[in-house]
């Protein structure tokens, strides 16, 4: 400090981002060298679409091609940079058997489920006809009985 005059810290940081954006004139947002050229980082590759940020459109990365559309080749490079611990991956196989053990299980209780009801369904089927063979025989006896009188 210099004999109490204090500097604001706002007005400094506005300062440095006011000389930072000088060269940004351009309706597309690309900071433009003095000669009219955009640096090599903030040019649009060849295939991109131009509204995307940092290489992303709607949520997906584009990376740079090398003239291959290898996606098993993608998918190893992106494993290769995104391994997961061992810890993690040891959960997943858990959880992987632990679903199918699941499945399994409901399948079983499914088929069971089935059976018990196709039993029952043919006891209840067995029932009705007795008391139907019942009902018929009792107003056959009672037609009799009428027919009599």
């Amino acid at each position: 400090m210099l004999e109490g005059i204090e500097e604001d810290p706002a007005a400094a940081f506005l300062a440095q981002q006011e000389n930072e954006i000088a060269g940004i004139e351009n309706d597309e947002g690309y900071n433009i060298l003095e000669n009219g050229e955009v640096p090599a980082e903030l040019q649009i590759p060849e295939g991109l679409h131009p509204g995307a940020v940092n290489r992303v459109v709607n949520g997906e990365v584009y990376q740079e091609s090398n003239g291959t559309n290898d996606s098993a080749a993608a998918t190893c490079q992106v494993d290769g940079l995104q391994s997961e611990p061992e810890s993690i991956r040891k959960w997943r196989d858990e959880q992987k058997e632990r679903l199918e053990q699941l499945d399994a299980n409901s399948r079983k209780q499914e088929a069971e489920w089935k059976e018990k009801a196709i039993k029952e369904l043919e006891e209840w089927y067995a029932r009705q006809d007795e008391k139907l063979q019942k009902t018929k025989a009792s107003n056959s006896q009672l037609g009799n009985e009428y027919d009599q009188k």
